[in-house]
């Protein structure tokens, strides 16, 4: 059995601010929301082409303490808010690997796979690899989520039974802290 990779995909969620507390906050938010609307909203931010996806990472859950520590330019990027998804259910739906490559091959691939070039480069200028990612992208505005579906993914028991007390209580669960997946405080 390899720890490297899954059968699950996730999708976390992040907020806007460059204050840790309150991105987590916005992170939290944002989960509610994707929670009352059942659904997952596009987004065209760090794609190419301006293609409209919902972008997930193939890391498997065990090991999202390096995703969660990761920083962009503006602050952090995820949070430990998010949906664990089925990848053969995401393959159904249309939601397919990210394809890394330098941006000349972005015009290479065919138009209706154009949505999946992440850039990659390596050079003795500047390196860009977000390969560590594994993403996976399906091209939607929207993606309708059920409890029957998806999993939904919080730091701790205490997120979860927040969750539940707000309403949430047919979602199912899993506590990255239940996990041994180190979530860093406030």
């Amino acid at each position: 059995m390899r720890d490297d990779i899954g059968n699950k995909l996730v999708h976390l969620s992040k907020g806007s601010s460059d204050d840790p507390a309150k991105h987590r906050g916005e992170a939290a938010k944002n989960l509610v929301n994707i929670l009352k609307e059942k659904s997952l909203r596009g987004g065209s931010g760090f794609i190419k082409g301006k293609h409209i996806c919902v972008c997930f990472s193939e890391a498997p859950i065990g090991k999202l303490s390096q995703i969660l520590a990761s920083k962009d330019p503006s602050g952090f990027k995820y949070q430990p808010y998010g949906v664990l998804v089925d990848k053969k259910w995401l393959f159904k739906q249309g939601g397919r690997p990210a394809i890394y490559g330098p941006d000349p091959d972005y015009a290479k691939l065919p138009e209706d796979m154009q949505y999946r070039h992440v850039r990659f480069w390596l050079s003795d200028e500047y390196n860009i690899d977000h390969t560590w990612e594994r993403e996976w992208r399906i091209k939607t505005e929207a993606l309708s989520i059920s409890p029957k579906e998806v999993t939904i993914v919080v730091p701790d028991r205490a997120a979860k039974e927040a969750f539940v007390e707000h309403g949430f209580a047919e979602w199912h669960y899993i506590a990255l802290s239940d996990l041994g997946v180190e979530i860093s405080p406030l």
